[in-house]
């Protein structure tokens, strides 16, 4: 037979046989639902609306379950071994997740490379955007001769920006020498002498900003600059919180705080379980989860009894202290002594999860570390030592989850409404000061600590590599000849992809300009009137009513944000890849060019769990939205 023929009728009979599975799947979806009704108690026309009604809308169901249900189940199981392309799946629990949440060997630290690349795309990329998007909806929502062209002209990136020839276009106009983008600035930074001094701290705090960014995302230790973070969240959290009067309103913000700080809690104790190697912690944070209860089989079947062995007292407790509350409300006692059974069995796992999963806690005297910054003096016990300080402050230190769980317990008090009105005022200003005395502690002894590395690397004359990028930026202010090196140096090179998806912004303008022409005109001809200034009018008038538009781009945004990849791929070099790296790109490259189907199914799910809790986040907090 012909083979062209032959490939004809295999391509015929595929199709025959995709349209006989349709509707044999159709007909047994509907017997399976009217059963179902049936078994229900239903009607006989019940059962045949059900019937039909599932049948004709079962092509779309069998399709969610073999392209969508089916390919995402299979993704997690892969997860959860060690598979290559080629040969079979060796299930090893959770050590692909124990590889990248804990940044172990080459491969993690690019994961989490790429994860702060990607919150950096999130953090600083999204805002910027929006606010390009709605600069330019505010001028082309005017009525101006020619609008509907500038619309065109501003809505036109948005077609553009995915195609590869433009990205390479923007590769040639982001050029350092000779490019358009360059020449102009360098044209314009020469014409006026502000504009060059302008230019020039522009290249500086850009490059500062990126290099200590850098520091971060190579895990670089920051010293006592780890507890400034939450110190300055417990100080900016506590000050809020005197200063709102109403007993109520104080509550709910309390309510809203230990929401968001014990979430995140929640979420580091639980990559530490993660990350650690004791089963223990996995049976702390993960009874009653099946994911944890599946790895501690498997483990056992892998390792043998004498692995959890040691650990079994420790999880007989744990198990028991969880399960106290519901065996108390099983009992049918008071809701008051369910419910303190259950403030107490948290508290006790909260306190056991976060000695346990985070190493080295309250043990050694550690938690003195604290104390000396609170007094302003330095916690470095042997800043003479080179080996000591390049191993890392954290060691020596205790973690700065503990100021999560007092900001949360603090957060927990004011909400409660069991303290006085005087209490609380007393327990936030004492909260308030020992944040501000941490925070201002931090600062100082992390300049110090920083500057024991310059002492250390010149009295021994070996290089320091702690921040060695920003300490080469900010080692002298940039000379006139100085120009950004968009993509050719890691410094420039997540700037140079936000810079691209700002010019994209025509989208987001869209939405914009859809939403600024809902908004009445009698409202701010009412303001005028009343004295309103225009500030005052956008303020008070045009972001409240349009902020169901602003939630809705935040969210995509935000998404789309986390899932960059196709800029990545085509902007990216030999000099940049590993600054330009998403966690898209990462999952990329293990997937389909090192054929890592494990690994990178595992960096798959932790991407989509962050992209779900953000949206559920946003969602959740989303009171700010305004719908008329």
């Amino acid at each position: 037979m012909d083979p062209s023929v032959a490939a004809r009728l295999h391509n015929l009979f595929w199709s025959l046989g995709t349209v006989a599975f349709i509707v044999v799947g159709s007909w047994l979806v509907g017997l399976l639902a009217r059963a179902v009704a049936r078994a229900r108690g239903g009607t006989p026309l019940t059962q045949r609306r059900a019937f039909w009604g599932f049948a004709l809308a079962s092509p779309w169901i069998l399709g969610f379950v073999i392209f969508v249900l089916g390919p995402s189940l299979a993704s997690l199981y892969y997860s959860l071994t060690d598979y290559k392309l080629g040969r079979a799946p060796e299930w090893v629990g959770l050590e692909n997740y124990r590889t990248l949440l804990g940044g172990l060997g080459a491969h993690g630290r690019r994961f989490m490379q790429a994860m702060y690349n990607s919150f950096y795309y999130a953090v600083v990329g999204v805002p910027l955007q929006i606010a390009t998007a709605l600069g330019m909806a505010l001028l082309l929502a005017r009525p101006l001769p020619g609008v509907g062209f500038f619309r065109l002209v501003f809505y036109l990136p948005v077609i553009l920006a995915g195609g590869p020839a433009i990205l390479l276009a923007w590769r040639y106009m982001l050029a350092s020498n000779g490019g358009f983008v360059n020449v102009t600035l360098q044209g314009l930074a020469a014409s006026f002498a502000p504009l060059d001094w302008l230019y020039r701290a522009f290249i500086f705090v850009v490059e500062g900003l990126n290099a200590f960014y850098a520091g971060i995302a190579r895990q670089d230790p920051v010293g006592p600059l780890m507890y400034l973070l939450p110190a300055l969240a417990g100080l900016i959290v506590c000050a809020l919180l005197l200063a709102v009067r109403d007993a109520e309103r104080r509550r709910s913000v309390a309510r809203t705080t230990l929401e968001v700080v014990g979430g995140l809690l929640a979420i580091a104790l639980a990559r530490a379980a993660i990350v650690s190697e004791s089963p223990f912690d996995l049976a702390l944070l993960g009874v009653g989860s099946v994911v944890g209860a599946l790895s501690l089989v498997m483990r056992r079947r892998a390792e043998g009894e004498s692995a959890i062995a040691g650990s079994r007292p420790a999880a007989v407790v744990a198990v028991a202290v969880t399960g106290a509350p519901p065996l108390v409300t099983s009992r049918g006692a008071s809701g008051a002594l369910a419910r303190r059974a259950l403030a107490i069995a948290g508290a006790a796992v909260a306190v056991a999860a976060l000695v346990r999963t985070v190493p080295g806690q309250l043990d050694g005297g550690r938690l003195g570390t604290l104390w000396r910054l609170v007094t302003l003096r330095s916690s470095l016990r042997d800043p003479s030592s080179l080996e000591y300080l390049q191993e890392g402050f954290a060691a020596h230190a205790p973690s700065p989850l503990w100021l999560l769980a007092l900001l949360v317990a603090i957060a927990a008090l004011v909400a409660s409404g069991r303290l006085t009105a005087r209490a609380r005022r007393v327990l936030l200003g004492a909260g308030a000061a020992l944040c501000g005395l941490l925070a201002l502690g931090a600062l100082l002894d992390g300049v110090h600590y920083f500057r024991q590395f310059d002492v250390l690397a010149a009295a021994s004359g070996q290089p320091v590599h702690h921040f060695a990028l920003f300490r080469q930026v900010t080692a002298g202010f940039p000379d006139s000849q100085r120009v950004p090196l968009w993509l050719s140096n890691e410094l420039w090179s997540k700037p140079s992809l936000v810079l691209i998806t700002m010019w994209s912004s025509g989208a987001g303008m869209l939405i914009f300009l859809a939403a600024l022409k809902g908004v009445p005109r009698v409202m701010y001809e009412a303001a005028e009137v009343d004295g309103a200034s225009p500030w005052q009018r956008f303020w008070r008038i045009t972001l409240p009513l349009i902020s169901p538009a602003m939630f809705y781009n935040v969210v995509i945004g935000m998404i789309a944000a986390l899932q960059t990849f196709e800029a990545v791929y085509i902007i990216q070099n030999t000099q940049t890849e590993q600054s330009l790296a998403s966690a898209a790109y990462f999952l990329f490259v293990r997937t389909f060019r090192q054929l890592e189907i494990g690994q990178g199914a595992a960096a798959s799910w932790i991407l989509a769990v962050i992209i779900v809790i953000l949206t559920v986040a946003q969602f959740r907090y989303s009171r700010w939205v305004h719908y008329a």
